[in-house]
């Protein structure tokens, strides 16, 4: 059974190799924390273009996002489109959200996080309906400074194929609580960052591309089979190059007789 210990070494080193590949975490642009929301939900399962036309989908066929909120499910989701992933059920929780907010606050600023700070913020917002310990945790590192390792579905795949998490038998509240100890606040956002690009990136859903991962030859879970495959073809090749080199030898002694 792996340690704790291990299981921080191996999350680290992930970071160094994920790294290598896709550069330093951007820094967090923050703009209003309704919008920052949307982008959370929204980007669960989905690529960052995906997000981007949706949100932009958002924008031209909503006045505003209190228009939104009394916005019905399906009219939402024709928004988002039949493609974009899990769209009705983001489709679902978003008005929700907002409306649970409003009807406690009065309000779609959202600036009554500052009065809360960090710690009462992640438990307001983890005790409204439909709102998955994911999204609390976004919201609470994000808009609240507070030290939070979000785990939607993208990061328990990924640290899951690796053996870091245990999504079958463990919750949501369970794996973020193990990556928050694991990890120290300052390298928190930037692994989180790193993980989600490989999980938009290579390590997707149905067909993970296990060949083109920096992570590969330290995943448990890698499909190589495909490499393989390739090195197993390479072999009649040589061997016709060694035939090839052999009849020269053969016809300089028929000469010979």
């Amino acid at each position: 059974m792996t340690t704790f210990a291990e299981k921080a070494r191996r999350l680290d080193r992930a970071r160094l190799h994920l790294k290598r590949r896709y550069g330093d975490a951007p820094k967090l642009m923050l703009t209003h924390p309704v919008e920052h929301v949307l982008r959370a939900i929204l980007s669960e399962e989905a690529t960052a273009s995906q997000v981007e036309q949706a949100m932009r989908r958002l924008r031209e066929q909503f006045v505003d996002w209190n228009d939104l909120r009394v916005s019905r499910p399906r009219e939402i989701r024709e928004s988002l489109g039949a493609d974009f992933p899990r769209a009705a059920e983001k489709a679902r929780v978003v008005p929700r959200l907002l409306d649970q907010v409003f009807k406690h606050h009065n309000s779609m600023v959202w600036d009554f996080m500052e009065a809360l700070g960090k710690v009462a913020t992640r438990a307001f917002f983890a005790s409204l309906e439909e709102v998955r310990p994911f999204l609390a945790a976004t919201i609470a590192r994000d808009c609240a400074g507070a030290h939070a390792f979000p785990v939607d579905r993208d990061i328990a795949r990924t640290l899951g194929r690796l053996g870091i998490l245990h999504p079958e038998t463990e919750s949501e509240t369970q794996m973020q609580a193990f990556l928050e100890r694991a990890v120290k606040s300052p390298r928190a956002y930037e692994i989180h960052y790193l993980v989600k690009r490989l999980a938009e990136d290579l390590c997707l859903p149905e067909t993970p591309v296990c060949s083109q991962c920096p992570l590969s030859r330290k995943c448990p879970s890698a499909v190589l089979e495909p490499r393989r495959r390739r090195a197993g073809r390479k072999r009649p090749a040589q061997a016709k190059k060694k035939r090839a080199a052999r009849k020269p030898i053969a016809s300089s002694r028929r000469r010979e007789k």
